[in-house]
């Protein structure tokens, strides 16, 4: 079984996509398959070029408002994963990145 989509979990700084996200970006199309974004913050459109140069075919956005990213990105997040089935989902070790990857391990067990 090939990977067929590969999602990366996109961060922004000062309205541009973090240096993070797009080396994540071009790694995950070394990968192979379809190349995706999922983004929590609310100036995804702003961002959405960058990433599509990078590699994304797709951005899939949710805005947090003014809460704390970490624990609405990983619902929202689980919820994307269960109705989209990406194979893989790259993150940074960022603050953030490691925020939502560990409320979304525990979400999903």
């Amino acid at each position: 079984m090939g990977i067929s989509k590969v999602w990366v979990f996109a961060e922004s700084a000062g309205g541009k996509a973090t240096s993070n996200t797009l080396e994540l970006l071009t790694k995950a199309r070394e990968l192979g398959g379809v190349v995706e974004a999922f983004y929590v913050g609310g100036d995804a459109a702003a961002i959405a070029p960058a990433l599509g140069e990078h590699g994304a075919s797709k951005v899939h956005a949710y805005d947090p408002g003014d809460t704390l990213a970490g624990a609405t990105a990983a619902a929202a997040l689980a919820g994307a994963i269960a109705t989209e089935q990406p194979d893989v989902i790259l993150f940074a070790g960022s603050y953030d990145g490691r925020d939502a990857v560990g409320r979304l391990s525990a979400r999903m067990d």
